[in-house]
C-alpha cells in the first residue's frame, strides 16, 4: 500500500520565507522613518543649538538681570544651570520642561544628533559656558513633525512584499517537492517489482536525479519483462505437473498449476483456507519457509516455499504417512518406554531378592542379571529424558550462569575419562563472553552429552574443544568440536533421531540417543542445537545471553527432538 504524499513542507517554506521577508522589510522601513523623524526633528533642532551657542556666549551669569532678559530672547523655554546641575535661571514656557524620553524610534532618529536631543515631542539643545555652568534651550516641535502617521501606510507594502515572496517560494518548494515526490513513487514502484516511468524534470542536480531514476526505471521495467517471461515459462512447466505448485511473477501476479486448484476444490471450505493461507505465506516470505497444515479430515500435508529468480515458488506435499510414523514414533519414545520401568524395575527387585538365597556358584550369574536390568533401566530412562514423560523433568530455572565456571566443571568430570582414553580437551572461551540465562544444571547435562559423544567417536590421542562467542540478538553459541571423522553429509538429516546411529558408529557403543536428548533439553531452555556436516564433529549449542531480555523456555513436547549424533 502506498501512501499519499502531502506537500507539507513547501507551506514551512512559505512560512519561513513570510516572516524573513516581513522582519527585513520591517527593518529597513524603520530605519527609513527613523531618518524621516531625524530631519523632521533637524529643521527645528539646528537653529535651536545655534541659538543656544549665542546665548551661551553673550551671557554672564554673575549679571542676573542681563541673563534673565538674554534668556528670555532665546524663545521657548530657557535655563540657566549652575555646574552641579541645579536651575538658577528660567525663563519662557515652563511646559516644555515636564517632556519625557522619547519613543524608541525617536531616539534612534537622534542617535549622534549636533548639539541637540529629541524628547517627548520637545527638541533640547544644550550649550557649556566657561564657568561650568550651562544654557539649556527647549522649542515645540512644529504639528506632525516626527511621528510616525505613515505607519500604515508602510506596513501595506510591507505585507504585500512578504506574501508574494512567500507565494514565490511556496511555488518553487511545491514543484520540487513533487519532483521528489514522483521520484520516490517510481523508486517504491521499482522497488516494488512494479513498472515506473518518470519525466525528467527540473535543473541542474535536479534534472541529473530525475534523469538518472527515469533510466534506472526503464532499465528495471526491461529486467521485470524478461524475468516475466522466465516466470511465465516456469508457469507453463508446473502446469502439468501432478504435484500442487503456486508461483509469484516480479509484478506480483500468481501461477497455481491445475492440481493445486484441484486439491484446493476438493476440500471443505475450512480446510480450503488453511491451504489457502499457507500457499499465500508461502509466495510472501523472503526466504526458504516450511509450514505444517493438519487438515480436519485427518489428512497431514506440507507447504514448502522457495525464492527463484524474479520470484517465488511454493509446493504442498501431503505428510500423511510421515505423520502416523511420527506419531507412532511418539508412542514408543513415550508412553511405551515409560511402561517398562515398571517391568525393570521388578526384575532388579528379584536380582536382590534372589542373590541371598542361590548357591554361591550362581551368584556371579544373578550379578550379571541385575547389571543387565541396570543397563536397561538406564535406556528406558535415557529413551525417556527430555519428553512430557520423562520423571525427573521439573520447572525450569532460568539464572545467570558463567561459560567458564561451566567449562571448568565440565573439565574436572571428564578429566579421568578422557586421560584414560588420550584425549584432551581444551577451551576457547572469550574473557568478554558474556554470562548465559539457562538452567545450569540442564545446561551441564547437554554439554556433557556432547562432549562424550566426541569422545566415543574421537581417536585416541585426538582433541576435543569448547569454544564459546557471542551472537547478534543477545544469545551465546557455545561449540563442541573434536578431531574424529564427523558426520557425513547424506547422513546429516537423522543425526538427532532417536536410535538413529551412522554407518561408522557400529563398532561403537551407544543406542544413539544422546544427540536427541541434548537437543530436547537445549529446545526446553529456549535455545537450539545444530549438528554439521564434514570431518571432524562440530555440534553448536545456542542459548539465550543474561544480558538480553528474558525468553521464555517453550513448553515441553512430546515429540522428540531432532537427530542423533552420527560420527
Amino acid at each position: 500500500m502506498h501512501h499519499s504524499h502531502r506537500p507539507r513542507r513547501p507551506w514551512r517554506a512559505a512560512i519561513a520565507a513570510f516572516a524573513a521577508t516581513a522582519a527585513a522589510l520591517g527593518l529597513v522601513a524603520v530605519a527609513a522613518l527613523a531618518l524621516e523623524i531625524r530631519d523632521d526633528v533637524a529643521r527645528t533642532g539646528d537653529p535651536l543649538a545655534r541659538s543656544a551657542a549665542a546665548t551661551a556666549a553673550g551671557i554672564d551669569p554673575a549679571r542676573t538681570a542681563e541673563a534673565r532678559a538674554a534668556l528670555a530672547e532665546a524663545g521657548g523655554a530657557a535655563r540657566l544651570l549652575g555646574p552641579a546641575g541645579r536651575v538658577r535661571l528660567e525663563a519662557g514656557d515652563a511646559s516644555l520642561w515636564t517632556a519625557g524620553d522619547p519613543a524608541p524610534i525617536g531616539a534612534l532618529a537622534a542617535v549622534r544628533a549636533d548639539g541637540w536631543s529629541l524628547r517627548d515631542g520637545v527638541v533640547e539643545a544644550r550649550a557649556a559656558l566657561p564657568s561650568g555652568a550651562a544654557v539649556v534651550l527647549r522649542a515645540p516641535l512644529p504639528p506632525g513633525a516626527a511621528t510616525a502617521t505613515g505607519t500604515s501606510g508602510v506596513l501595506v507594502p510591507i505585507i504585500l512584499l512578504a506574501l508574494l515572496a512567500a507565494t514565490a517560494v511556496w511555488i518553487l518548494a511545491s514543484r520540487q517537492a513533487r519532483r521528489l515526490r514522483d521520484m520516490t513513487l517510481a523508486a517504491e514502484a521499482m522497488a516494488a517489482g512494479r513498472s515506473a516511468s518518470l519525466a525528467p524534470a527540473g535543473r541542474g542536480e535536479w534534472l541529473r536525479a530525475s534523469t538518472a531514476v527515469a533510466a534506472a526505471a526503464e532499465r528495471t521495467a526491461a529486467l521485470q519483462s524478461a524475468a516475466e517471461a522466465r516466470v511465465g515459462a516456469l508457469g507453463a512447466a508446473l502446469a502439468p505437473l501432478a504435484h500442487p505448485v503456486a508461483a509469484r511473477t516480479p509484478s506480483g501476479s500468481l501461477i497455481r498449476n491445475e492440481a493445486l486448484e484441484r486439491l484446493v476444490g476438493s476440500l471443505a471450505l475450512p480446510d480450503a483456507d488453511l491451504v489457502g493461507d499457507a500457499v499465500s505465506t508461502g509466495l510472501a516470505a523472503s526466504g526458504p519457509v516450511s509450514r505444517r497444515i493438519a487438515l480436519s479430515d485427518g489428512r497431514a500435508f506440507e507447504m514448502e516455499g522457495w525464492a527463484v529468480p524474479g520470484g517465488r515458488v511454493v509446493a504442498v506435499g501431503e505428510r500423511t504417512e510421515q505423520a502416523r510414523m511420527e506419531a507412532m514414533r511418539r508412542q514408543v519414545t513415550g508412553a511405551a518406554a515409560r511402561h517398562l520401568q515398571a517391568p525393570v524395575a521388578e526384575i532388579q527387585a528379584l536380582g536382590s531378592e534372589l542373590l541371598g538365597h542361590v548357591p554361591a556358584s550362581a551368584a556371579p550369574t544373578v550379578r550379571r542379571m541385575q547389571a543387565a536390568g541396570d543397563r536397561m533401566e538406564r535406556l528406558v530412562s535415557q529413551l525417556l529424558r527430555g519428553t512430557a514423560n520423562d520423571p525427573p523433568a521439573h520447572s525450569v530455572r532460568l539464572r545467570p550462569v558463567g561459560a567458564a565456571g561451566m567449562a571448568y566443571g565440565l573439565g574436572a568430570s571428564f578429566d579421568r575419562r578422557l586421560r584414560d582414553r588420550g584425549l584432551r580437551l581444551e577451551t576457547d572461551l572469550p574473557a568478554d563472553l558474556p554470562p548465559l540465562r539457562t538452567d545450569a544444571a540442564l545446561a551441564h547435562e547437554i554439554l556433557s552429552e556432547l562432549i562424550a559423544n566426541a569422545a566415543t567417536f574421537t581417536p585416541r590421542g585426538g582433541t576435543i574443544t569448547l569454544s564459546g562467542r557471542a551472537l547478534a540478538g543477545g544469545r551465546v553459541a557455545l561449540t563442541v568440536t573434536d578431531t574424529g571423522p564427523g558426520v557425513r553429509p547424506d547422513e546429516l538429516a537423522m543425526v538427532g533421531e532417536r536410535f538413529a546411529r551412522g554407518t561408522g558408529a557400529s563398532g561403537f557403543p551407544g543406542a544413539g540417543l544422546g544427540l536427541g536428548v541434548a537437543r530436547a533439553l537445549a529446545e526446553r531452555l529456549g535455545g537450539s542445537l545444530t549438528i554439521e556436516a564434514g570431518p571432524g564433529g562440530r555440534a553448536r549449542l545456542e542459548l539465550p545471553a543474561a544480558l538480553s531480555p528474558p525468553v521464555p523456555p517453550p513448553a515441553v513436547q512430546p515429540v522428540p527432538p531432532a537427530p542423533a549424533v552420527a560420527p
